[in-house]
């Protein structure tokens, strides 16, 4: 499935779909297929700990990355700007008529 500003994936080996921004070319998501997961009673409190610090890991090495990428938008946008005012016609045409001249 293809969007315009998005683009859709399906793995057939594990059922994953991933969502990639066509822009940036960076991955905004991914889902993966469902599966059976122990009740947090059968877990241990180590496994569960263990768990955690991985979440925790995970969100920070996220967050540093949208940083990054806030950081590098502000460049990335003045690039399209820049490259927008190139194809702006610039000649001493004369205006267009407002259209309450006409009344």
């Amino acid at each position: 499935m293809k969007n315009r500003d998005k683009l859709t994936i399906h793995c057939p080996s594990c059922n994953t779909e991933i969502v990639v921004d066509l822009a940036t070319g960076q991955v905004l998501y991914h889902e993966e297929p469902k599966r059976e997961k122990k009740s947090p009673k059968e877990k241990s409190m180590q496994e569960l700990l263990k768990e955690l610090e991985e979440r925790k890991k995970k969100s920070a090495s996220r967050f540093e990355e949208e940083k990054e990428a806030l950081k590098n938008r502000s460049k990335t946008l003045e690039k399209k700007f820049e490259e927008i005012k190139k194809h702006v016609d610039t000649s001493d045409e004369e205006r267009p008529p407002h259209p309450f001249d006409y009344d």
